[in-house]
């Protein structure tokens, strides 16, 4: 996944935290303060929507149309990238820096995170889905409209594939915190 991972990833995690501490902190100056037991869930869900939205264009540089933000609306699209990997023999160095098996583990990973703290919150794993499908569709609209105007065009491509494979990590991530939490709570 090479260093630019770890990198993108931390400071998606240190904007994610320094968003959460400013939501809970704002809400405790409201009075509204759910207590510090929601900042797993805010920050894993708030590091999952800084990956997927940065980095932002530098204003006036963004030449529109951006090619590589066409919309991807083959489902499995993804599968092509792993197949060609493994059709080649690739070594475990080349799938790691592979960017589209690095964005598609990552964001399996990290939503399967979301569906495990979720799992804290709820017992019912439609309401996880829910979350999960919700928050992954509201991405994908973001990354589709530029976010929402802001941008003249989409700088990043709105991807089916995450649809359903963020879906799925919610979902894995619930059904694993869940299973894993039982044998301790019986």
């Amino acid at each position: 996944m090479g260093i630019w991972v770890f990198s993108f990833a931390g400071k998606a995690i240190l904007y994610a935290l320094g968003a959460s501490l400013a939501i809970l902190l704002g809400a405790r100056l409201i009075g509204r303060f759910p207590g510090w037991r929601v900042l797993p869930l805010l920050l894993a869900t708030l590091t999952f929507v800084f990956m997927t939205q940065h980095p932002f264009p530098a204003p006036g540089t963004l030449d529109c149309p951006v090619a590589s933000a066409a919309p991807q609306l083959r489902l499995f699209d993804f599968w092509a990238s792993f197949a060609r990997l493994y059709a080649q023999g690739a070594a475990p160095a080349e799938w790691l820096r592979n960017r589209t098996v690095a964005a598609t583990v990552m964001n399996f990973l990290v939503c399967g995170v979301i569906g495990a703290v979720l799992a804290r919150y709820t017992g019912r794993l439609a309401l996880a889905l829910c979350f999960g499908a919700g928050l992954t569709l509201a991405v994908e609209l973001t990354q589709l409209t530029g976010i929402w105007g802001l941008y003249p065009c989409a700088y990043r491509h709105f991807n089916v594939d995450d649809l359903m494979l963020n879906a799925l990590g919610v979902v894995v991530g619930f059904l694993l915190a869940r299973g894993l939490s039982r044998p301790w709570t019986r």
